[in-house]
C-alpha cells in the first residue's frame, strides 16, 4: 500500500488486516504529505520489498494543492510511472488497485486555507483520472471521494478519525477482498 498520510495513519488499512482473518496481509507504505511526484520513494519500496501480490497506490490528496491546470496531467503521468515501474518489478500481470482520493471538509479547512473549493475540484478531477488512467493499465480503481462523513474529519478538514477510517475500511477492505479474489 503506497499511499499519503491518510494511509500512513494505518487506522483504515490495520482494521482491513484484522477483519481479514490473516487473509491479506498488508505492507503500509504511506507517508505524510506525499504527493504522486515521489517516484523515487517508490522506487525505493519497490526494492525494500522484492515480492508483492498486489499493489495499492492511494494519492492525490496533496496533489489537489495545486489548484493549476498541470495538477492532473502531472499527477496521471506519476501514477502511470508507479504502475509501469510496479509491472516491471513484480510481473505484467501484477493486479493495482488506483485509490481515488477522499472528500474533504472545506468548512474545517478556515479561512487561513481559503481554496477548498478549488482543492475539492481537484480531488474529483483527479478521482476521474485516475478511474481512466486504471481503464488504460487495466488496473482497478475505486473512488473514497463522499466516503468520509464531513463531521470524521479532523480539525484540519482533510484526515478521518476513527469513524472516518472505519468508512474507509468498510469500503476498501470489501473492495480488496473481492479483487484479490478474482
Amino acid at each position: 500500500m503506497f499511499g499519503d498520510s491518510i494511509t500512513a495513519g494505518g487506522g483504515w488499512v490495520k482494521q482491513i488486516e484484522k477483519e481479514s482473518g490473516g487473509t491479506l496481509t498488508l505492507i503500509n507504505e504511506g507517508k505524510g504529505g506525499r504527493p504522486t511526484a515521489s517516484l523515487k520513494e517508490f522506487e525505493a519500496m519497490l526494492l525494500g520489498h522484492p515480492k508483492a501480490d498486489a499493489l495499492v497506490i492511494a494519492l492525490g490528496m496533496n496533489d489537489s494543492r495545486d489548484i493549476t491546470a498541470a495538477c492532473v496531467p502531472k499527477a496521471v503521468t506519476n501514477v502511470r510511472a508507479m504502475i509501469e515501474k510496479a509491472r516491471h518489478a513484480y510481473g505484467v500481470k501484477l493486479p493495482v488497485l488506483l485509490v481515488g482520493p477522499t472528500n474533504i471538509n472545506k468548512a474545517a479547512l478556515g479561512p487561513t486555507k481559503p481554496i477548498g473549493d478549488q482543492r475539492e475540484a481537484k480531488l474529483r478531477e483527479l478521482g476521474a483520472a485516475f478511474a481512466k488512467l486504471a481503464d488504460e493499465t487495466q488496473s482497478e480503481f475505486i473512488s473514497l471521494f463522499g466516503v468520509v462523513p464531513a463531521d470524521a474529519l479532523l480539525k484540519d478538514g482533510v484526515h478521518p478519525d476513527a469513524a472516518g477510517n472505519a468508512a474507509i475500511a468498510n469500503v476498501m477492505g470489501g473492495r480488496m477482498k473481492s479483487w484479490l479474489a478474482d
